[in-house]
Order: C-alpha cells, then sequence, then structure tokens
C-alpha cells in the first residue's frame, strides 16, 4: 500500500506518494540533497530549477555509468558461463 511522505529537497518540502519505505526515501532525498550541494558549491547558477536539473543529470548520470558496468559484468558472466557449460560438456562426453 502506498504511503505519504514528507522530504525536503534543497530547502522545498515535497509530499510524495510511494510504496517504497520510510528508509528508502530518507536516503534518496539525502542522496538527491548532496548532489544538489555539490551543484551549489560549483557555483555555477542560482536559479533554483537549474540547480536541482543539474543535480538530477549528476544522477542520471551514475545511473548510466553504474548500468554500463552492470552490462560489461553481464556479459562477462554469461561469457564465463558458456566456457564453463562447454568444459562439462567435453568432460561428460
Amino acid at each position: 500500500m502506498a504511503e505519504r511522505f514528507n522530504v525536503n529537497i534543497a530547502g522545498y518540502a515535497l509530499t510524495v506518494t510511494t510504496e517504497r519505505s520510510a528508509e528508502h526515501m530518507e536516503r534518496l532525498s539525502t542522496l538527491l540533497n548532496e548532489r544538489v550541494r555539490e551543484v551549489q558549491k560549483s557555483g555555477g547558477t542560482a536559479n533554483y530549477l537549474h540547480v536541482i536539473m543539474l543535480a538530477a543529470m549528476k544522477l542520471g548520470d551514475e545511473i548510466l555509468e553504474v548500468r554500463g558496468e552492470l552490462e560489461k559484468e553481464k556479459l562477462r558472466f554469461d561469457e564465463k558461463s558458456q566456457d564453463l557449460l562447454a568444459v562439462l560438456d567435453k568432460a561428460l562426453k
């Protein structure tokens, strides 16, 4: 069942309805606030919307990087599995 959580992102209060746990929402808001602070420290813009978009882009970049690494690991796992299956198949013949 979806629950409502109050979160604070860059000083703005939001109410979010989600199936996620309170702990998850806390971790998520903490992560986004960390990225917002990073953008604010860089001093690139004072516009709130731009700061949030840049923070979201930083998070998106991290996600794409992790997904790429995961895909490489999946391919490596598949190759190793095929190699092991070939060795087992050969040993059983």
